[in-house]
């Protein structure tokens, strides 16, 4: 049964998504967005992605990952605008391996696209090895302007890989990612 409805949910988010990005809700743009939403659907299966199968959707979390978002965007913002209007370089810049813990190709995308869309931080690459139990291990490169050290930027993409798995991924995955944050936070109090 839920199954049957992954398709037309799909149609509704993303022509959800279309008129939000518009702006306007009118029947042209509802009708617009639902064309483009079908379109997007009947393109992407033929080409065997296979992601839309076993993406969860829990809207609450999802609301969680977009609000997080939107408030680390602005704080980011904000540092890129002081950067700017103040004299002088202080940028201390890294490149950073962050491994992921979720197999789902779609979270770590999401994961991957969000920190590039915030200011001060991008993704490089996106590094896939296949492991022995024929799982794919993913491992993000980021490019951080404002490094402040290793662990705090793993701890800032775990958090937020956490919150995209949370809202998108499967529960399973978050024993071990909240195991090695919850290590982090002993490691930061015992150096401390």
């Amino acid at each position: 049964m839920i199954g049957l409805l992954r398709v037309p949910s799909l149609l509704v988010w993303l022509t959800l998504l279309w008129v939000a990005l518009w702006g306007d809700v009118t029947a042209g743009n509802v009708l617009g967005g639902l064309l483009v939403a079908i379109v997007v659907v009947a393109v992407a299966r033929p080409t065997g992605v296979t992601g839309l199968e076993r993406t969860y959707f829990r809207p609450v979390s999802a609301l969680r990952y977009g609000l997080y978002f939107l408030v680390q965007m602005v704080k980011s913002n904000l540092i890129v605008a002081w950067e700017i209007i103040t004299p002088g370089m202080s940028l201390n810049r890294a490149i950073i391996a962050v491994p992921m813990h979720t197999s789902s190709a779609g979270v770590v995308a999401l994961v991957a696209n969000s920190i590039t869309l915030t200011p001060g931080t991008v993704t490089i690459e996106v590094i896939e090895e296949p492991t022995d139990d024929g799982l794919i291990d993913r491992t993000l490169f980021i490019h951080v302007l404002h490094f402040l050290g290793v662990d705090a930027v793993h701890r800032d993409v775990l958090r937020l890989e956490r919150l995209a798995i949370k809202a998108f991924g499967s529960p399973d995955e978050l024993p071990r990612l909240d195991a090695e944050l919850a290590a982090m936070v002993i490691e930061k109090d015992v150096s401390s």
